[in-house]
Parts: C-alpha cells; sequence; structure tokens
C-alpha cells in the first residue's frame, strides 16, 4: 500500500508542470484572421513604410509592410497569417507624409475591427 501511495505522489508531482499551459483567459488560442488592405492619407496611397494593428482589449499585435501602391498583408504569428479578431489601434512607421500622431497606437484615434468573414480592412488615416 505504500508503494502505491508513493506511486500517486510522484505521479502528481510529475504533472504539476503541465498543468499551466494553455491561455491564461481559458478561451484557447486567439482567432487569427487574414487581414490585408490599401493604407492612404487623406486620400492617397502611402507608398512606403509599415503598419501595425495593435489589439485594443489583449493579443499580439500584427504587422505588414506597406507596397509602392498602398497595399499591405498583415502578420501575427507566421507570414500573411493576419491579425487577431477583435478591434485595433492602427498606426504608420517609416513614412514622413502622415503626422506624428499617426506614428504610435497610443496616440492614433484610427480604428478598425478586424472580424471573421472579412479579409480586406482600407485604412485611411485622416
Amino acid at each position: 500500500m505504500r508503494t502505491a501511495a508513493r506511486l500517486t505522489v510522484l505521479t502528481v508531482f510529475a504533472l504539476l508542470p503541465v498543468s499551466g499551459c494553455g491561455s491564461s483567459s481559458g478561451s484557447g488560442p486567439a482567432t487569427v484572421v487574414p487581414a490585408k488592405g490599401k493604407v492612404t492619407y487623406k486620400g492617397q496611397p502611402l507608398t512606403q513604410g509599415d503598419i501595425t494593428f495593435e489589439p485594443i482589449e489583449n493579443g499580439r499585435e500584427a504587422n505588414g509592410s506597406i507596397k509602392p501602391d498602398g497595399t499591405f498583408e498583415l502578420t501575427t504569428f507566421k507570414q500573411g497569417d493576419g491579425a487577431v479578431a477583435g478591434k485595433h489601434r492602427v498606426s504608420v512607421t517609416g513614412n514622413n507624409k502622415v503626422p506624428v500622431k499617426f506614428r504610435s497606437p497610443s496616440s492614433s484615434k484610427t480604428e478598425v475591427e478586424v472580424k471573421e468573414g472579412t479579409s480586406e480592412y482600407p485604412v485611411d488615416f485622416k
């Protein structure tokens, strides 16, 4: 009987490190939605720089390079996978055509909601 009790205790201690592996919210991994679009400033395409979608609630930000025609494709975990579903603050870096306030998610008032069923997200900084 003592051997069985020891085996049970050892098994419990062996499994303890595994018990914390998973999402802190308990809802599983974040849903990433394909996301691409065209970014403009006052209606004119931006031709360079990087765009960032920062989730307002929780999640990892998504980034993309702006192509010469103003288009972008977002990446969160792997190239071109998109952005976490939900509302995001949008900012642009590496482009001097936009005012400083649009270069940081905390000062940019530009928001986009990423959701399943939609993959095109036009962004116009005004």
